[in-house]
């Protein structure tokens, strides 16, 4: 039994080692087909986030589950997420390939001569876009919580009383995106970064979650690159410490342990693996995926709107009546596609999941543009400056499903081409 135990154990360890691993390499290849660094703003958003994603792969099961991270029904959701992530990395590398032997879409792009954008204009656009987003805050944070409380608690805020305000506090999140991706586009130097990055961060703190406090610092890092600039080690280091301290005082405890419980997401999918294993529940057969087009209805425009659709629907198995309280706990790995189909819905999720296509092929054009063209390009057209929001801005369209994230996307567009064909004025200059 000893060896066999030892056996299981090496296998489990290689099935996490997989699955940590895969990602990176994909990443690796697609730079070196490219021809690009292998630190690049695509990567360091992936990179970035390891360790937060190592924590969800050890830390949360590791106080989960009696057995930690060798439960075997946390393996076997390890087993299938493996065999998705194998499935869409395969599907992106031979889209990658493909796309690397002709230029075909940025060639025809670039056939679409848009007026360029200058910095002062892109400032302005930055200056528009972060008012609606104070407009949007203000009306969230006052809706049930008040502003002071709010302000004085915006995680308590950010968890408890969002109810109602949704749509707004979704409003807010994007705004605030696009204004920042929009600043450093007009940024032309490190320090400008820097001081755009901090000037940025006490409203991002506002939003209440940790997870933005960590993407808008690595989104100052992938502008870095974008522009050619070097990293030092020890700014690395510095904003790291500063951004650890930050999430770990939000978490408001020192205890390892809850802040370990916290990181419940692959916990919470084994849980209904569990469970449809043992026969206490069934698939949803298509109900999870027909009905998260609910999510695209404004509670305001639908009073009646139900408050469990789509992923909720797994949320109501294990936390009964936490969705009409405005808690929605999360859950790792394609479990979405398995609590539908099974095992069929995963092998299916993986050849066809089109957002991750869509961030690669996004990713793809905007190196090599920024490969053959410099950033001076880019930040200028319109075009790659869609791409930059669709690919960096943290948080952009979260929240807003089809056909609601066209509105948005259309409401950004029409903003950008008044900024960009507006008569020059002296509050242009002096933005």
């Amino acid at each position: 039994m000893g060896m066999m135990d030892a056996f299981y154990d090496a296998l489990f360890a290689l099935n996490l080692l997989y699955n940590f691993a895969l990602e990176p390499l994909f990443l690796l290849f697609f730079a070196r087909l490219l021809g690009v660094a292998y630190l690049n703003p695509y990567s360091i958003t992936v990179f970035a986030l390891l360790p937060v994603r190592l924590l969800w792969l050890l830390a949360g099961p590791s106080v989960h589950f009696t057995d930690g991270v060798l439960d075997q029904t946390y393996q076997y959701l390890i087993l299938l997420e493996n065999l998705h992530f194998t499935l869409r990395t395969a599907v992106a590398g031979l889209l990658v390939f493909y796309l690397s032997r002709d230029d075909v879409l940025g060639r025809f792009v670039d056939r679409f001569h848009f007026q360029p954008l200058s910095g002062e204009r892109l400032r302005l656009c930055a200056l528009l876009f972060f008012g609606v987003f104070i407009l949007a805050f203000v009306v969230t944070a006052s809706w049930s919580f008040g502003l002071l409380n709010w302000l004085m608690s915006p995680r308590t805020g950010y968890q408890l009383h969002r109810s109602g305000a949704g749509p707004f506090y979704a409003i807010a999140v994007s705004m605030i995106a696009v204004s920042y991706i929009l600043a450093l586009l007009a940024a032309n130097s490190q320090k400008r970064i820097i001081v755009t990055w901090l000037v940025f961060l006490p409203f991002v703190f506002l939003l209440g979650s940790k997870g933005y406090l960590v993407l808008y610092t690595v989104t100052a890092f992938a502008f870095m690159l974008i522009y050619g600039f070097k990293i030092r080690i020890s700014t690395v280091a510095a904003a790291g410490l500063v951004m650890s301290t930050a999430v770990l005082l939000n978490f408001g405890s020192a205890d390892l342990v809850d802040i370990f419980l916290y990181f419940d997401y692959y916990s919470n999918s084994a849980y209904f693996v569990r469970a449809y294993q043992n026969g206490l529940t069934d698939l949803f057969y298509g109900e999870i995926s027909s009905t998260e087009i609910i999510g695209a209805v404004p509670r305001a425009l639908w009073p009646g709107k139900p408050f469990v659709y789509g992923a909720t629907l797994l949320n109501e198995i294990f936390y009964p009546g936490m969705a009409a309280a405005g808690h929605t706990p999360a859950f790792g790995g394609p479990i979405l596609a398995y609590a539908d189909f099974g095992v069929a819905g995963v092998v299916l999720h993986g050849l066809t999941d089109w957002s991750y296509l869509g961030t690669v092929m996004m990713a793809f054009m905007l190196l090599t543009r920024l490969r053959d063209r410099g950033p001076a390009f880019v930040r200028t057209h319109h075009f790659y400056i869609f791409l930059t929001l669709m690919m960096l801005a943290p948080g952009y369209l979260n929240f807003f499903q089809f056909p609601l994230n066209l509105g948005v996307m259309l409401f950004v567009s029409v903003t950008l081409t008044a900024c960009a064909v507006f008569p020059r004025t002296r509050f242009i200059r002096f933005a």
